[in-house]
């Protein structure tokens, strides 16, 4: 039997050894035939352990900390266990964390609102007093998905002032977004990360993922600077521009710096002269601030005069009363078994932070961190996860300082795996050679389309857990964390995928 198997490895080697050049390149076809190779041990009965030992022991992770958790559902039969208790470093697997948590406490329907109010009275068109902008935590307003209409909901509320017979407001846009505490950044969240996307502030008012969108071209010549321009809001944002232009033969290299606390941005580097446009996600200081600006330049482009906005924050001793103004109309976002997929298909991480915050506000005693921490600890430990062996410190995974094992990983899926909105979570999950952060993953491998996942990757941490739809007619969950490795990332990943086709194509 293993002379056969041999045997026809031998055979599909010297196949694709003989593949031409135009067909396919080096790279994918090297790939291809570990997979493959892979795949036609697995057809072995009884050779799982030996198979996915023969992958870890690859040189490329002799100085990594590994661990992994495999568990057959419903039937509870562990396949494989490597250190399934050591803590390590999830990165965005932490989002399984609290988007499980989420849907279970605040249900698949539950919807964020936003609310517009007004004050005063209205005279020939003139607003005498107030508009208020109360935010419970929506990330969804005007959201990096739908960047083609960036004043949606802002034009929808000017439509309502101007049904009102509203063309001006003596008075200014007040924000309230008392739902979240006013620490927008995440505990110990790296310095670097701070002035990109993936580290945007939390706000209970926020406006397109609290980023602006930065587009750098080449100048005209070299010597001179490059042109930024910014979206939506342009001159929202003051940009110190220290980017030169180059010769077409030069590498381009481009860092920002956005210091917390800090009005502006910098922007230093080197751009060739015939380089395309480059883009990238700056995330704004003050999240309130900036929704409200957006709304105020909505209003003027609609013809609606208004005095600058405010943070309730700023004004001192100010405390509205809702029950006693107008209210003028309330946005819904959409429901939260959408925003979950969002968050867990492109590990969106200012959304997560925004549903940590939202379980606290919701379920605990005010809209923190902390509180959301508390509570998903709390529901943890009735679902049988020990929450002392655990470190949750964010709700994204961007902090260095989360801890957990992949014990852990596997009781939370298994949890959801049984619960009556396993479909709905499923369909979060990023599916492997198909979609979200897998779509360019899994390709080749006879698992694609088999596999629903969560990816995790930051410096030095890889990750992956999820369920395996097998050939055998099985289903399998699994968890794997790596963690200080000092091979690429992609040789990493490579592993991973090799292991979860291995669980795909196991035959007992």
């Amino acid at each position: 039997m293993l002379k056969h198997i041999e045997s026809l490895i031998l055979s599909l080697l010297l196949f694709l050894s003989h593949c031409s050049l135009t067909q396919i390149s080096r790279n994918k076809r090297t790939t291809e035939v570990q997979l493959l190779s892979q795949e036609v041990q697995s057809i072995a009965a009884n050779q799982f352990q030996p198979q996915i030992e023969k992958i870890i022991n690859n040189p490329a992770l002799d100085p990594t900390f590994l661990s992994i958790q495999i568990e057959e559902y419903p039937t509870g039969e562990v396949l494989y266990s490597l250190n399934p208790k050591k803590l390590m470093i999830p990165a965005s697997n932490l989002k399984l964390f609290t988007t499980i948590s989420s849907l279970i406490l605040l249900g698949p329907d539950y919807r964020y609102k936003t609310y517009l109010y007004r004050d005063g009275v209205i005279e020939n068109g003139i607003l005498a007093g107030n508009l208020y902008l109360k935010g419970s935590g929506d990330p969804t307003i005007s959201t990096q998905i739908d960047s083609a209409n960036y004043f949606n909901l802002f034009q929808v509320w000017a439509d309502s002032l101007k049904s009102l017979g509203i063309h001006q407001i003596n008075g200014t846009i007040i924000g309230d977004d008392n739902a979240f505490d006013d620490l927008g950044l995440g505990h110990d969240w790296s310095w670097d990360d701070l002035s990109y996307h993936y580290a945007a502030p939390t706000s209970a008012l926020s406006y397109y993922d609290n980023c602006i969108d930065i587009y750098i071209v080449p100048g005209n010549s070299i010597g001179t600077n490059a042109s930024i321009m910014a979206k939506p809001l342009v001159n929202y944002l003051k940009i110190k521009n220290n980017i030169c232009t180059v010769s077409q033969d030069s590498m381009t290299k481009i860092e920002f710096y956005r210091y917390p606390g800090k009005d502006g941005l910098t922007v230093n580097g080197i751009i060739a002269i015939n380089a395309d446009t480059i883009k990238e996600r700056i995330p704004v200081d003050n999240p309130t601030d900036y929704t409200l600006n957006a709304f105020k330049f909505i209003l003027e482009q609609n013809g609606i005069r208004v005095s600058d906005p405010s943070d309730i924050d700023e004004i001192p001793d100010y405390c509205p009363d809702f029950n006693k103004m107008h209210l003028i109309y309330v946005h819904e976002s959409m429901p939260l078994s959408q925003i979950i997929k969002t968050i867990n298909k492109i590990s969106q991480n200012f959304y997560a932070e925004q549903l940590l915050k939202t379980l606290g506000h919701e379920l605990g005693n005010n809209g923190t961190t902390q509180s959301g921490i508390a509570i998903e600890k709390e529901w943890f430990s009735s679902i049988g996860i020990n929450t002392v062996d655990i470190a949750i410190i964010d709700g994204s995974g961007l902090s260095h300082n989360n801890l957990v094992t992949t014990e852990q990983i596997i009781k939370l899926l298994w949890y959801v795996r049984s619960h009556q909105d396993w479909q709905i979570f499923r369909e979060s999950l990023s599916i492997g050679g198909q979609d979200g952060t897998l779509q360019h993953r899994l390709k080749v491998s006879t698992a694609a389309g088999h596999v629903y996942a969560k990816t995790g990757s930051m410096k030095n941490v890889r990750a992956l857990s999820g369920s395996i739809y097998a050939l055998n007619g099985r289903e399998y969950l699994f968890s794997i964390l790596v963690n200080h490795y000092s091979a690429s990332a992609c040789e990493i990943d490579k592993l991973l995928d090799q292991i979860v086709t291995l669980i795909y194509n196991y035959n007992d």
